[in-house]
């Protein structure tokens, strides 16, 4: 009798401890799942926000989804020139959280790297190399080169390329030579393997991460700048590059913003996320290959924020 006893209570203290297990485990468990419509060239940075938000904030989760997504709580678009200025005014709001710089590269084995260091890239020649020559334009024909280049760019929609060509006042159909089908990173496969190829990416694919140092293989294409931004350049380090890039404007480098895209009705919680990005968020901007807004800009879009969240409970 004692030994039937001693095993049915067993028997209630098993049932007991899983029944309190599992309410725990489910108030952790994420309730809401809100889809963010992201870009690869702000993956990474995405993707740590999403992770250090839902450990502080177990109750809601972000996930990311591709750029062929029909559903989704908030976007994220670069900063492009405003081509299209009804389009700009059927959005929501547009919430600015960090910028993306842009610089031409190569390969390390390039066989014109010393014509580059040589005769450094302003513009004109960026232009001449990687974009084609406007049929109407009344430059004088094009001197013979003395080595053929292959210039690489990215053929997606949210490639860098868009971002590049758009800089300059391109359509990205008018960039030079081979097109490469997949991520960004690629073009830094890509001109590794051609010792005449050359091709530009984001700061976050030209640097490692960790090391903060140019990824192996690739070095920086010269540009035609002021000497002490050329220097710190030729460090060829990531934090290095950000803070000049932060404090000078180079109009030879591309440094345009990334900001979240908000519809019409937005959800409280996903207000209460953007808050966080633009507060205990941004240590990670710089970690991820990004640039942090100014001061006055970032203390802007923190009260834009508030605003509309004041604005959403309003109207409840």
């Amino acid at each position: 009798m004692k030994w039937i006893v001693k095993k049915w209570s067993l028997f209630v203290l098993i049932v007991f401890s899983s029944v309190a297990s599992a309410q725990k485990s489910g108030e952790n468990t994420p309730q809401e799942v809100f889809y963010i419509k992201g870009i690869k060239l702000a993956d990474g940075l995405l993707k740590k926000w999403i992770s250090e938000y839902t450990e502080i904030h177990p109750e809601v989760s972000f996930s990311i989804v591709g750029g062929n997504a029909q559903e989704y709580a908030i976007e994220v678009l670069p900063s492009l020139k405003k081509e299209n200025e009804e389009e700009e005014q059927t959005r929501s709001a547009i919430v600015p959280f960090g910028k993306y710089a842009i610089l031409p590269i190569a390969g390390k084995d390039n066989v014109l790297l010393n014509e580059f260091r040589k005769k450094k890239l302003n513009e004109k020649r960026l232009k001449d190399l990687f974009f084609e020559k406007d049929l109407l334009s009344e430059d004088e024909p094009e001197k013979k080169k003395k080595f053929d280049l292959n210039v690489y760019s990215g053929i997606n929609t949210y490639s860098v390329s868009h971002l590049f060509a758009n800089h300059y006042g391109y359509e990205v159909n008018r960039l030079k030579g081979k097109k490469i089908i997949g991520d960004d990173s690629f073009l830094n496969n890509a001109v590794k393997k051609d010792t005449a190829g050359v091709t530009f990416n984001s700061l976050s694919h030209i640097f490692n991460l960790e090391s903060r140092q140019l990824n192996e293989g690739i070095v920086l294409i010269p540009l035609d700048i002021k000497k002490e931004y050329a220097e710190i350049l030729d460090e060829k380090n990531l934090d290095e590059t950000i803070l000049l890039l932060e404090n000078k404007n180079i109009d030879l480098i591309p440094v345009e913003e990334l900001a979240f895209v908000l519809p019409d009705k937005v959800d409280s919680k996903v207000i209460d996320f953007l808050e966080w990005v633009l507060s205990e968020g941004q240590d990670y901007v710089h970690k991820y290959g990004f640039i942090q807004l100014d001061k006055k800009t970032l203390s802007q879009q923190q009260v834009h924020i508030s605003g509309l969240k004041n604005k959403l409970f309003a109207n409840r």
